[in-house]
């Protein structure tokens, strides 16, 4: 660890030397090269640090993001960050390939039902919660103040809806990182993919409602649609991935590594200008594979192993980068509080609600529920696009929110996995 952090001292020393120097071209692509080689250097130094610490890798990767990001030291510059964007897709993706690989029938069968019950639960009693806790501070934010009675409950319940989502991004590289394997992390995972997907139904209906307060009007059948097309299409999408896949590692059989990177980011850029989910399309293909066949799976689980490494590096720490603390200063105190209650929320339900037959799971079940990722930074953009008079100000609410849950999340989610018993390295 020593030598590592020695390293990782050298790096931010150099980049400020850069910094200082000024040698960020932010009229060509130099920003872009520079933030993605600083910051893939300094994530995989900081990820050995933070593992020699007992902390999760993505800790690391995180935490050196916001140290030299633009927000905080400011030795890389907004413009290197927002140009990694492409990244998350990429990420993403092939996270959601190898959770779909864990989602076999046969989990499926066992765990499936009490799966929905909980998620229903969880994701009820935390709406609530927060709902009642936005509306009720209506006074005092400004984006709610001057809106009628009607308008703030709809918002309220819009970004309550955001505010329940999960992280299938932090939980499955924490996963992988940890290599845990057993009923606890199975029922984990399984919570938060299906957790997601509600939240994104939800949302869909949350912002029709919105529209509809806002005198845009409820176009039912126009809601349905585009809901239906990003479920259905992303999983028709991912079944055709699937079998160009199987064909792949049947036939040609070199490279596969390179070739599922290839593949996901395609599909994550494709999938993004089509109005698909890169989470679901990736899901519904690994998902295909490993029940198709048991062993294809495994070897996509083990290719991404090797080459997700710098990707997830890069990655988080671009996530840890683009984190605006301004942001967290300027309304922390509401935002510190729905991160309060929105954890008593979680933790509340899994204790209530969690099966019995496992005492594991009402006891630490709700420490991998806390992390916030990309699907919430997404609604939170689509909040600020699709209602540009208030949205921003939602947005910059949210992702202070985000903050606090990215650094915390991830601890909190490999504590619960080694209090399970279930990590083997």
């Amino acid at each position: 660890m020593k030598g590592a952090l020695l390293r990782l001292l050298f790096l931010v020393l150099l980049l400020a030397g850069i910094g200082r120097a000024q040698l960020w071209r932010v009229d060509t692509g130099t920003p872009v090269t520079l933030a993605a080689g600083a910051l893939l250097l300094c994530g995989l130094f900081a990820g050995k640090v933070a593992k020699g610490m007992g902390l999760p890798r993505l800790t690391g990767y995180l935490l050196v993001g916001v140290v030299v990001g633009p927000y905080a030291l400011g030795f890389i510059p907004s413009a290197g960050v927002k140009g990694l964007e492409l990244v998350k897709g990429l990420a993403v993706s092939l996270i959601a390939l190898v959770a779909g690989t864990e989602l076999q029938w046969g989990l499926i069968r066992r765990v499936g039902a009490k799966v929905a019950v909980l998620c229903v639960a969880v994701c009820g009693v935390t709406f609530l919660a927060v709902f009642a806790a936005i509306f009720a501070l209506k006074p005092l934010l400004p984006f709610l103040a001057p809106m009628t009675v009607a308008q703030a409950l709809a918002v309220s319940a819009l970004v309550s809806t955001v505010v329940v989502s999960f992280s299938p991004t932090v939980t499955i590289a924490i996963v992988q990182e940890t290599s845990a394997r057993g009923s606890f992390t199975e029922f984990l995972m399984a919570l938060v993919i299906i957790g997601d997907l509600v939240v994104m139904v939800a949302f869909a209906v949350a912002a029709g409602l919105t529209r509809a307060s806002f005198g845009g009007g409820l176009d039912i059948g126009g809601l349905l649609s585009g809901v239906g097309w990003e479920l259905f299409g992303s999983v028709v999408v991912g079944c055709l991935l699937a079998v160009v896949m199987l064909v792949y590692m049947r036939r040609v059989k070199r490279e596969l590594p390179l070739f599922l990177v290839a593949l996901c980011f395609v599909s994550a850029e494709g999938g993004a200008r089509l109005h698909l989910s890169p989470l679901l399309v990736s899901l519904a293909a690994g998902a295909l594979i490993a029940n198709l066949d048991e062993r294809e799976g495994e070897r996509i689980h083990h290719a991404i192993q090797v080459a997700g490494l710098p990707v997830f590096a890069l990655f988080f720490a671009a996530a840890g980068a683009g984190l605006k603390l301004d942001a967290l200063l300027t309304v922390g105190p509401a935002a510190l509080l729905l991160v309060a209650l929105r954890g008593v929320a979680i933790y509340g339900s899994c204790r209530r609600f969690a099966p019995m037959d496992d005492p594991r799971l009402g006891r630490y079940l709700w420490m991998g529920l806390i992390s916030q990722a990309g699907v919430t930074f997404g609604l939170a953009a689509l909040i600020s696009r699709t209602f540009p008079d208030f949205g921003p100000q939602v947005e910059v609410l949210i992702v202070a929110m985000i903050t606090a849950h990215e650094l915390i999340g991830p601890v909190l989610t490999r504590r619960a996995l080694q209090r399970s018993g279930e990590v083997h390295s």
